[in-house]
């Protein structure tokens, strides 16, 4: 795919959200759906937090970029992965100030029929910190560590993965953090940033500043120390 086809995705499934947004009974109603997939409250409870951007900054990033180096894939450095994650929060944070007491979440009107499950929040909902990190990190790391390798059932294997990033971005909506648009609104931003990784202006930071490597694994160890003398990661739901 080219940057034009990643801008054009971007533009499709911002197209969709918005949509969405646009039509209040078909949000409700898709939530209600989702909602009713919940089998188990404490499951969800863990699974929906892989994409929180402490887990993926203590776990996921250090694990892909760790799956990567030591296998036949191409190596995937820890601080391209770690400062897309920055830019893509830098990103859902402004929009979420922009769009704050606009965009309610479905726990703003504490609809009877809905399950919520904790912490509960009203405002700020546009876009999806959680289905943004995920569809990001999993974009650009599939992108980069696949690119011109061949390897036996690679298409299923990025199938899969890409299963299961949806998987826990669309958890948002059954644990009923977010509305179903909010989750395109979030792979919207990271078809976005599939083409700001090519951009010469982010090369260095990505791929070839010392301070940024260094920078990189300071934040990993700040975020494991957080999460574990806090005991909480609920600090940094976006």
């Amino acid at each position: 795919m080219t940057l034009n086809h990643y801008t054009l995705l971007s533009l499709i499934f911002l197209a969709l959200s918005l949509m969405m947004k646009s039509i209040p009974l078909l949000e409700i109603e898709t939530l209600k759906f989702f909602n009713s997939l919940m089998f188990n409250e404490t499951f969800f409870s863990y699974f929906t937090e892989i994409g929180n951007g402490l887990i993926c900054l203590a776990i996921t990033i250090p694990l892909l970029s760790l799956i990567s180096h030591k296998t036949t894939l191409n190596n995937v450095k820890a601080q391209t992965l770690v400062f897309v994650g920055i830019g893509v929060g830098v990103i859902v944070k402004g929009l979420k100030e922009l769009t704050s007491i606009y965009a309610v979440r479905p726990g703003y009107y504490e609809f009877d029929d809905i399950v919520y499950l904790e912490p509960i929040y009203s405002f700020s909902s546009f876009p999806s910190g959680h289905a943004a990190t995920m569809f990001s990190l999993f974009f650009v790391w599939i992108s980069l560590s696949f690119r011109n390798i061949k390897i036996k059932y690679a298409g299923f294997l990025i199938n899969m993965i890409l299963l299961f990033v949806l998987l826990v971005s669309l958890s948002r909506v059954v644990v009923a953090a977010h509305w179903l648009s909010d989750v395109l609104g979030s792979i919207a931003i990271a078809f976005l940033t599939l083409n700001a990784i090519n951009m010469k202006v982010f090369r260095n930071i990505l791929f070839e500043s010392k301070v940024a490597k260094f920078s990189s694994f300071f934040l990993i160890v700040a975020a494991w120390a957080y999460i574990i003398f806090t005991g909480t990661i609920y600090e940094y739901e976006f």
